[in-house]
């Protein structure tokens, strides 16, 4: 899959569009087909490195975007096959949604 992949901390110049391997659901998990995905203001900080008052920030490499929506395209154990298929928005506790 492609992603917008962060390897330092810094300004925008740090991003870069590249290809990863596709993530396999857990337990309990699925796997969304990112339709569209945001970047909360918060991970615009959390790209610099952090600071006072904030989430520590991302191990690195990181994938920003916590904010996804988009199909399910694969579902972990313990996860109902009509999840397939489904659309869904999420917002994740952490980077890379």
């Amino acid at each position: 899959m492609k992603a917008v992949v962060m390897h330092e901390y810094g300004g925008p110049e740090v991003l870069r569009y590249e290809e990863v391997a596709d993530p396999v659901p857990g337990a309990g998990e699925v796997r969304i087909a990112v339709r569209a995905s945001g970047v909360h203001f918060i991970e615009g900080h959390l790209r610099s490195g952090g600071g006072e008052g904030l989430p520590p920030a991302p191990e690195l490499p990181a994938i920003m975007g916590s904010e996804t929506a988009g199909t399910v395209d694969a579902v972990g154990d313990g996860v109902g096959a009509e999840w397939l298929g489904r659309r869904v928005v999420t917002r994740s506790p952490s980077p890379g949604g």
